[in-house]
């Protein structure tokens, strides 16, 4: 990289020159995310597709069965599935933009390897983008390889993504699972044609059939929401990656703020009203209160969602940084200078605490009491432990950081795969909750009806 050159994001013809110089760029994919190649002239979006596919779908229905209802159904179903399609093409397209930019990255470092100096680099995937800017950033500062960490840095997403995959492919058996138990209620009205009475005729004409319906598309629609929840926690990527898009949608400013005195309040209040409606008088009352002051304790002892998904992302960041920490140690930079200056290299939550961290090294604080800024993160307490050893016996510190960063990362994909196997165990929580009472409504209940009023 030229030491000379900014630290701030380039523009996006930046990337032009270096597609153009590597001989191994993808075919098209990154210059189309980043509007230096023009797709058709006109795409229509997306939602409204989703929107008239919703309702085509639904005016077929209608008229062919006869029933607003019938449509109303169709519509709803058209439309989450359409929304359950969308993000499966939206993580695909996501995996093969990061493997495009993988691809950039391995190219760069063997250009540098090369003794050729780079351009500007930018990807297609934010992640790995953001991470390839701290690296040149620390490498102009310091005067680590920027190459060695390159390199470093494309291994390790590789391996992570491929413990991704297998994450996935585990997850793959509940969304299955929930798609076919999505379909029981067919089976049950299919059943009910064989034996020769009309269950649709009871489930879409009838009140008590209306009722029905409409309750087992709720029933399935929660199920398949939970389930598709169960399998994207077991599959998500690195937890930084993904509270990252998280935290950034919230459009934060500076700290998080808990839920206001007003919010808790209305909560509190509409949680007390609806006790009161459904407990009979005068009990109600009294459960009212309690579910309105429940309400309240439990809002005003949660942590906001932005604190939780600021902790998070620093998780994610910190196997990135100890590995940046450690090519500043190599490069003969001292401790709290490295620490320092990987903090105004690396953007996010986990800078600030590093900041704190180095500036307390500077001071004269012992690793012990400087490290404690970190503590909240559920695994920084191997980071620490090893700066304490190497301050304690004198041992090198950078290969212990490296060492410390694969086995971050190594326990990331640990817990990716633990969680996979646990959520294909409590897929049966969505079966038992949603499913089955939404055969038993769409499926039996007409299908009974109709064979008692033709015995009766």
């Amino acid at each position: 990289m030229n030491p000379a050159s900014p630290t701030p994001y380039r523009p996006r013809t930046a990337l032009a020159g270096v597609l153009d110089a590597v001989p191994t760029a993808p075919s098209r994919r990154a210059r189309r995310l980043l509007g230096l190649d023009r797709g058709p002239s006109f795409q229509p979006p997306r939602r409204m597709l989703a929107v008239v596919a919703a309702t085509v779908g639904a005016t077929g229905a209608a008229l062919l069965l006869g029933s607003v209802a019938a449509g109303a159904v169709v519509a709803g179903y058209t439309a989450l599935g359409l929304r359950m399609r969308g993000r499966s093409r939206a993580d695909r397209q996501r995996a093969r933009l990061r493997a495009d930019a993988l691809d950039l990255l391995a190219a760069a470092a063997a250009e540098l390897r090369a003794g050729v100096v780079s351009r500007t680099l930018l990807l297609p995937d934010e992640e790995i983008d953001r991470q390839v800017h701290a690296a040149r950033r620390l490498a102009d500062g310091t005067g680590a390889p920027l190459a060695d960490l390159l390199e470093r840095l494309e291994s390790q997403c590789r391996a992570a993504d491929r413990a991704d995959a297998t994450a996935t492919a585990q997850a793959a058996g509940t969304q299955l699972t929930a798609i076919l138990l999505a379909g029981l209620p067919v089976g049950g009205i299919g059943l009910g044609y064989l034996i020769g009475v009309d269950p649709l005729a009871i489930l879409l004409h009838t009140p008590l059939g209306l009722g029905c319906a409409f309750a087992a598309v709720l029933l399935q629609a929660a199920g398949l929401t939970w389930a598709q929840r169960l399998a994207r926690g077991a599959a998500d990527p690195a937890p930084g990656r993904a509270a990252g898009r998280r935290l950034r949608r919230l459009r934060l400013r500076r700290r998080q703020q808990p839920a206001s005195t007003r919010t808790r309040w209305l909560l509190a209040l509409a949680a007390g009203a609806g006790t009161c409606l459904i407990v009979p008088q005068p009990a109600g009352l009294a459960a009212g209160a309690l579910a309105a002051a429940g309400t309240w304790l439990l809002l005003s002892r949660q942590e906001p969602a932005a604190v939780r998904l600021e902790r998070e992302q620093a998780v994610g960041e910190l196997p990135w940084a100890a590995d940046l920490v450690g090519a500043a140690l190599r490069a003969g930079v001292p401790l709290d200078a490295a620490v320092l200056a990987v903090a105004a290299a690396l953007p996010g939550p986990l800078a600030t605490r590093l900041r704190r961290v180095g500036r307390s090294l500077r001071l004269g604080a012992t690793p012990a009491e400087a490290w404690q800024h970190v503590s909240d993160l559920p695994l920084a307490a191997r980071l620490t432990a090893a700066v304490e050893r190497s301050s304690a016996s004198g041992t090198a510190l950078a290969g212990a950081l490296h060492r410390c960063a694969d086995d971050l990362r190594a326990e990331s994909g640990f817990r990716r795969q633990a969680t996979a196997q646990r959520n294909a165990v409590l897929v049966v929580l969505p079966l038992g909750l949603c499913f089955l009472p939404a055969f038993v409504l769409a499926g039996l209940v007409p299908v009974v009806l109709a064979v008692l009023g033709e015995v009766l």
